[in-house]
């Protein structure tokens, strides 16, 4: 399901997880989601009282802010987070107490990849750049395994990759603008086999950047255009099954 921006709500119908969702108020020209829908998540409340897993990718605040973060697992004490080394800094400044034991800092290096273990969900960080310019900007994506099915956040990749070998997934959650032209999308084919593929990050139609882009009706046009293989999920609590 989609929550807004980059974040989505994934369940096998008995445990689920929050991927890049916990942002609160976010970042000027970027969606969020709805202020009944950050109180039912940030308390764990309805179907996020069943979360177990917690994933930030990095610490740009359209995916994490500290103190929603910490607000669901001071309300689930059944949840772990998994969030890179570099994001230690903003859960001290937010507050960070006794949740910091069920909180995992991965420090995955580019091109790495690593299996977890003790976690609600079979989970592998790997480690992807965010681009040129973010260098200074640890992300790391996570693949996990819901339902039987792959599925892969990849937070904020850009550029070319580290990646070693072609990684298969049935679900990749991806920004948007790797389906913007052909050659882009020829190299998410050339690293990536993937089933369905989920669009994601696309900012609000009068921010300056989706402006620049010819505006967020033609973002989205030419986005579910670019490959055969899309799924359009990116309306708040949209939701497809596992399949």
């Amino acid at each position: 399901c989609h929550i807004a921006n980059t974040g989505f709500y994934v369940s096998d119908g008995e445990k689920g997880a929050l991927l890049d969702a916990l942002y609160a108020d976010g970042m000027d020209g970027d969606p969020v989601a709805s202020a009944a829908l950050n109180e039912r998540m940030e308390t764990a409340s309805g179907e996020f009282s069943t979360i177990k897993l917690v994933f930030t990718s990095h610490v740009h605040e359209d995916h994490m802010k500290a103190k929603p973060v910490l607000r669901h697992l001071r309300a689930n004490l059944n949840a772990k987070g998994i969030m890179p080394k570099q994001a230690k800094i903003f859960m001290k400044a937010g507050g960070v107490g006794r949740e910091n034991g069920r909180i995992h800092y991965e420090g995955v290096k580019l091109g790495e990849v690593r299996e977890l273990e003790g976690y609600a969900f079979p989970l592998s960080p790997y480690g992807l750049s965010h681009g040129a310019g973010n260098e200074d900007i640890s992300n790391i994506d996570i693949k996990m395994t819901v339902a039987g099915k792959n599925i892969m956040h990849v937070g904020d990749m850009y550029g070319e990759q580290l990646i070693k070998s072609k990684i298969k997934v049935d679900y990749l959650i991806l920004p948007f603008w790797y389906m913007s032209s052909p050659e882009r999308v020829d190299y998410i084919n050339s690293i990536f086999e993937a089933k369905h593929i989920i669009p994601t990050h696309f900012a609000l139609d009068h921010s300056e950047w989706m402006q620049s882009m010819g505006g967020l009706k033609f973002v989205r046009k030419r986005t579910y255009a670019a490959m055969d293989n899309l799924i359009q999920l990116d309306q708040e609590m949209m939701c497809i099954p596992l399949k």
